[in-house]
């Protein structure tokens, strides 16, 4: 972030910042944090970066994740900050300061976005650090900073391109500094860094994806196998019928086989070692193993198929989510499934504001339900639902689970409110795009949770289709 372009967000924000008070600190990423603030007339998000690539410092509309546990200079903050006096650049460098005052009386906080070198670090009155977000004990040709030590500040560096994000902007009318430098940077956010938790969530799904994909041709040629099997069992009953035909010392018999129509010659192998009863059961045992396999080989049939459906829900909620909360409560999905292990430990455990199930009405005001991720669906679908409302899915994609409440008014609904209902469920799915598409339309009665079925999925016994475009309330 250039010199010219720290002051332009700083001088905006030095009105509103004055004297306000600081009623929440987050570290959401080991490199951002982010400070909740009231100046008596608005409640403003401060988001401060010492990422090499994106250092920053503006105020910010985004929401974040919260670690469960604040990490330790998070916590340091909180303790020791509870008003903001000032804000300005200083040493005519990409240098922020920040004038505080807290239970402990005055402090500064500094915010360099100086690239590669960029830091936090909260002094106290005489200059000297009280702590820092990323400690430097070596002293070869760099500043040693660490609790205890004066504050010195860094060599001016000249402004290198390659170390930082270049921004040469302009606000648009009616558009802040602050407001134009978090637009630019947040279309950085999904498209530079590989390490990002939404790409990694991306990358989980479709790695989860393909490997199910893998087992599923697998059990199909399982199946096609154990299909055999079914002749093994005709065999044993062939030789049972004719074993005055078969002795001991015989390899093979050709038998008549009565289960055809009209019956056809059939040729059985047999061990000479057995008796002529052992090899009828011979044949029944391979039959029962095979049926035992079979049986084996269609519940993991069902289980992978209905895995790639949650999946194939998850990727397109991940797609289509504009919130941050539905793409947390994504990815706590994944790690209750054991399949997300978070690269920063800060993403491991969180504070969770579970997002709301989203409301509108119908043309003649009944009371339409839909949701926007797994947990909403099934809240919908499994608490919401009750006995005389209607349920609505779009067929054969993923898609949000959508309810018109009936059962409490006793009404019934027209066309017009039943359509509706139908053109949200297939608006909030994957087929949101398309001109036409069928939905889905139960009674509650038919559509049940199975047990121990992955978040977001119903069975659904009965139900008729409605073709309808696809509408979205909130746009």
């Amino acid at each position: 972030m250039k010199l010219d372009l720290i002051k332009h967000v700083v001088n905006e924000l030095a009105e509103k910042l004055a004297g306000a008070r600081v009623s929440k600190i987050y570290q959401p990423a080991p490199e951002i944090m982010l400070l909740k603030l009231w100046n008596g007339r608005e409640t403003l998000r401060l988001l401060l970066s010492t990422e090499v690539q994106k250092s920053r410092l503006h105020l910010t509309d985004r929401t974040w994740p919260n670690p469960h546990i604040p990490p330790r200079f998070c916590q340091l903050l909180r303790a020791r900050i509870t008003r903001i006096d000032s804000i300005s650049v200083v040493n005519e460098d990409r240098i922020v300061q920040l004038e505080c005052q807290g239970k402990q009386g005055s402090c500064r906080l500094l915010v360099e976005l100086t690239g590669k070198s960029s830091n936090l670090l909260l002094l106290d009155e005489q200059g000297v650090i009280i702590d820092v977000l990323k400690r430097i004990s070596r002293a070869d040709n760099e500043r040693i900073i660490l609790p205890g030590k004066k504050y010195l500040f860094p060599g001016k560096i000249k402004f290198d391109q390659k170390q930082e994000a270049t921004i040469a902007a302009q606000p648009n009318v009616n558009e802040s500094w602050n407001q134009t430098v978090e637009k630019l940077y947040s279309a950085m956010e999904y498209t530079e860094n590989k390490d990002d938790f939404y790409f990694q969530l991306q990358q989980t799904i479709k790695r989860q994806t393909r490997k199910l994909k893998k087992r599923l041709l697998s059990i199909e040629k399982d199946l096609q196998k154990q299909q055999g099997f079914d002749l093994d069992r005709q065999k044993g009953e062939l030789l049972l019928a004719n074993l005055h035909l078969v002795t001991q010392a015989m390899d093979k018999i050709e038998l008549q086989n009565y289960f055809l129509q009209p019956p056809e010659p059939i040729i059985i192998i047999l061990d000479p070692l057995l008796k002529p009863q052992q090899n009828a059961e011979k044949y029944f045992k391979r039959y029962k193993k095979g049926g035992r396999g079979e049986k084996h080989s269609q519940r993991r049939l069902q289980e992978t198929e209905a895995e790639l459906e949650w999946l194939g829900q998850l990727d397109f909620q991940l797609k289509d989510s504009v919130k941050n909360s539905d793409i947390e409560e994504i990815a706590q999905e994944l790690r209750e499934a054991g399949l997300l292990k978070d690269r920063n430990r800060l993403h491991t455990k969180r504070t969770l504001q579970p997002s709301k199930c989203h409301e509108t009405n119908s043309p003649s005001g009944l009371r339409i339900l839909w949701g926007r991720n797994n947990r909403q669906n099934d809240e919908i679908s499994t608490k919401m639902l009750k006995t005389g409302d209607y349920w609505f899915h779009v067929q054969q994609a993923p898609g949000a689970h959508v309810v018109m409440k009936i059962g409490d008014i006793n009404v019934q609904p027209t066309d017009e409110d039943l359509n509706y209902a139908a053109s949200i469920a297939a608006g909030y799915s994957k087929l949101k795009n398309d001109h036409k598409v069928e939905v889905m339309v139960s009674e509650a009665k038919f559509v049940h949770k199975p047990k121990g079925c992955k978040p977001g999925l119903v069975n659904v016994l009965q139900y008729k289709a409605l073709l309808v475009q696809p509408f979205r309330p909130d746009q």
